[in-house]
């Protein structure tokens, strides 16, 4: 049976029973009327479809789905995502190996890329805008800005600073406040304080302002 041509039909039951490697080739010549031997098979399953035993074997749903997590996630958070959807236990390593055997290519480094362009072209917009707009074209959900505010640093960007116009309010409690202690005031969220508890902050802020630069 060297050089045996195998059919999609048959990759598939291999794939399914290769738990043990004996009982897989006796099924499959009963099955499908043929002498493979145990070698050949194994040889097959090995490097033709990326199975070994002690693992549960991949099928063609399973290699897609990996190749679009690794779109958006470098190999370990990979794993991690893979294993928790098929409820398997593969290391890194294991799903890595794999890939390289299947020629399931990793376009992670690709993803960011374009991640990078998007920031790149909309760096004049807050980090929060960045972030929504990554989503909305790429599908990459980031919790907050602070990875997009990371990327960009990374790249050398820096967001230029928006002009603080007139008509904003620079007041807190109704008490009008300069620029640097409005901004100081809201960057420690201390407009989410109870209102009593505001002018205390207020002066912590002028305090904090005074003691930097004496």
């Amino acid at each position: 049976m060297n050089g045996h041509k195998y059919t999609l039909e048959q990759n598939e039951f291999i794939r399914q029973n290769y738990d043990n490697v004996s009982e897989c080739v006796r099924k499959f010549n009963s099955r499908f009327g043929t002498s493979i031997t145990y070698a050949a098979l194994k040889s097959h399953a090995n490097r033709a479809l990326g199975v070994v035993t002690g693992l549960r074997p991949f099928t063609a749903e399973m290699n897609n789905a990996l190749a679009k997590i690794l779109i958006r996630h470098p190999y370990r958070q990979a794993t991690e995502i893979f294993n928790k959807h098929y409820d398997t236990n593969f290391t890194q390593k294991q799903i890595q190996d794999h890939c390289t055997r299947c020629g399931i290519k990793r376009e992670h480094a690709a993803f960011l890329a374009k991640i990078d362009t998007i920031i790149i072209e909309n760096i004049d917009k807050s980090y929060d805008e960045i972030r929504k707009i990554i989503k909305a074209r790429t599908g990459k959900d980031y919790a907050d800005y602070t990875a997009v505010c990371v990327r960009a640093n990374n790249l050398g960007l820096k967001r230029p600073h928006r002009t603080w116009s007139v008509n904003d309010k620079r007041t807190i409690n109704g008490e009008k406040v300069t620029f640097s202690e409005y901004v100081r005031f809201i960057g420690n969220r201390w407009h989410r304080l109870d209102e009593s508890l505001q002018p205390i902050a207020l002066m912590t802020v002028r305090l904090q302002y005074e003691t930097s630069y004496n």
